[in-house]
């Protein structure tokens, strides 16, 4: 299944005017608005109503209300934006070349471990703080067919995405909240003395034709983020798109973007979930990388992610609760030697939870995962050179806990028993326990304290295909100084085994663990509601039983946002 970003929102736009249109009828003299019937039409009695009447009631028409038509601004933006990205279009195929972009350009912050089950991170580890990866950067480079085809669609998302925003604060109910449109701008300046993540006991000049591995870097971006609530449903979208240049590695000077929207729809009181999309296009970690060539200076691996999920959570009684999800990765690479990386990855899951009146709740959850590689990865043994295909078939079950202990601490802990199967060389199987425990501990209003512990298994690899099983625990430390001041600090530590690794099988390597220990701090200040003032520092480093992947790095940015 493709995610057809563009056409999606395309279809959402018209739908929400013809809505518009249809709501803005003559009203009742006590304000409420005349349903639309979306279905046969049916008789005042609701008893006689059909099953699929009666959910689109709840869901369409919760609360409706008249909805003012497009200001002739949207349309004219909206307009010009189209043509823009019917010109961007032609100019790019006229090149031959694909859409060149960036990272998420939202400097990281530190935010909060999401829950096992969450969407995959850019690096695998449980990781406290999401410091910014520097050495994620893409050069530009002559597109191939696939690679062609898929800028352009992203080019597609992301001008139907922002007309989306323009229009949308045009249409709204009143009575209710107003669309919100908060474009905004920022500037960040990053130093990092070991770009490459180049291991001490290897020479930088031999691999990157330099001495030093430090480099400066400014990176420009701005974006929108956009919300918008039509009756119970709230749709939300972010765009963001950046420019960095590089003092020193000027072959890392890149263009970029992230596009993320969803829909929080809500039937009634009992029924709600979330309908979302998420694309990015970025510079594959130098941090997974054993070494760095020459080639992979001039010709970064892009790495191109794709994200598509849909949940829904229903109260079956005020004391059972029932959750049941699908979701969808899409990951590709640009470079020939990391197509077998190349992987979808399709999940489903279903759980069932005891509620109490406090809120508190204990239950019972099962996730089904098939992982499909196409491309073979290719090994070459003494005798011949063998082609495996790493397609697996993942079952997990356990149990779930969400439980505020007291009026300051609260508990959050999952553990699942985890069997994966792979298509080829099933002495690479795995089946064993993971969990998560997160503790929060807030003494005061100011100050949080948060304690995480975790045995889990990698979604997935950005540049390997094998399963990774992560071993670690970080704490995080929030401050809240002022209206104005905010600190945090984080520590964690992980061990990473690859445990799957398709020439461990072979007998033609043993299995690698890695070490990653990391300090960071951030420092925030918002001397007036539009204007955010960061700064942050980070010391990480990794151990590794394989040669050189060991590796050290200082990283410190400052960041500066206004938004309008």
């Amino acid at each position: 299944m493709r995610y057809r970003g563009g056409r999606i929102l395309a279809t959402w736009l018209a739908a929400m005017l013809v809505h518009g249109a249809a709501v803005a009828a003559p009203q009742a003299a006590s304000g409420d608005a005349r349903p639309v019937h979306w279905t046969h039409h049916v008789a005042d009695h609701g008893g006689d109503r059909g099953a699929l009447d009666r959910i689109l009631a709840r869901v369409v028409h919760g609360v409706p209300a008249p909805t003012r038509r497009p200001g002739n601004w949207a349309l004219a933006l909206a307009g010009l934006i189209g043509a823009g990205a019917m010109a961007r279009r032609r100019v790019s195929v006229a090149r031959h070349r694909s859409l060149v972009v960036f990272p998420p350009t939202d400097v990281a912050r530190i935010a909060d471990a999401s829950p096992l089950g969450d969407a995959p991170r850019a690096d695998d580890a449980p990781a406290i703080s999401d410091l910014p990866r520097p050495a994620d950067v893409v050069a530009p480079h002559p597109a191939r067919d696939r690679t062609t085809h898929a800028a352009g669609g992203g080019a597609h998302l992301t001008y139907c995405l922002a007309a989306g925003l323009l229009l949308s604060p045009a249409v709204r109910a009143e009575g209710q909240d107003p669309a919100k449109l908060t474009p905004f701008v920022e500037e960040t300046l990053t130093t990092d003395d070991n770009v490459f993540r180049i291991s001490k006991d290897v020479d930088p000049a031999t691999v990157i034709g330099s001495s030093s591995r430090a480099d400066t870097y400014h990176t420009t971006a701005f974006g929108l983020n956009a919300e918008m609530p039509l009756s119970l449903q709230r749709l939300v979208a972010n765009l963001t798109f950046n420019s960095t240049r590089y003092q020193r590695f000027s072959g890392l000077d890149s263009n970029g973007h992230d596009l993320r929207g969803s829909w929080l729809w809500q039937g009634g009181k009992e029924l709600r979930g979330e309908l979302g999309l998420s694309e990015t296009y970025s510079l594959a970690s130098f941090a997974q990388l054993l070494s760095t060539t020459p080639d992979q200076l001039r010709t970064p691996d892009q790495l191109r992610v794709r994200q598509g999920f849909v949940n829904g959570t229903w109260m079956v009684t005020p004391y059972w609760r029932l959750r049941a999800a699908g979701d969808r990765l899409e990951q590709r690479n640009s470079s020939p030697a990391a197509l077998f990386n190349d992987v979808t990855i399709d999940g489903v899951e279903a759980a069932l939870s005891r509620v109490s009146k406090a809120g508190n709740s204990i239950g019972f959850s099962t996730r089904l995962e098939r992982g499909k590689f196409p491309n073979p990865e290719s090994f070459t043994t003494p005798l011949s050179t063998t082609l495996i295909d790493n397609a697996y078939r993942q079952y997990a079950a356990g149990l779930t806990l969400d439980w505020t202990v007291t009026g300051i601490s609260h508990l959050v802990a999952r553990a699942d028993q985890v069997s994966r199967r792979y298509d080829q060389l099933p002495q690479r199987n795995f089946t064993g326990q993971t969990g998560r425990i997160e503790l929060t501990w807030t003494p005061t209003g100011k100050m949080t304290l948060i304690a995480i512990a975790r045995r889990d298994i990698s979604p997935y690899e950005y540049t390997r295909s094998s399963l990774v099983l992560l071993k670690g625990f970080g704490l995080r430390a929030g401050w809240h100084v002022t209206p104005k001041i905010d600190l945090s600090a984080d520590l964690e530590a992980v061990t990473r085994s690859y445990v799957a690794d398709p020439a461990q099988a072979l007998g033609l390597t043993g299995q690698r663990d890695d070490r990653v220990r990391s300090m960071s701090a951030l420092f925030s200040y918002h001397p007036i509601p539009r204007i955010d003032v960061q700064a942050s520092l980070l010391h990480e480093t990794r151990s590794s039983n394989v040669a050189f992947g060991d590796y050290a790095a200082h990283v410190a940015w400052l960041n500066a946002r206004f938004a309008f």
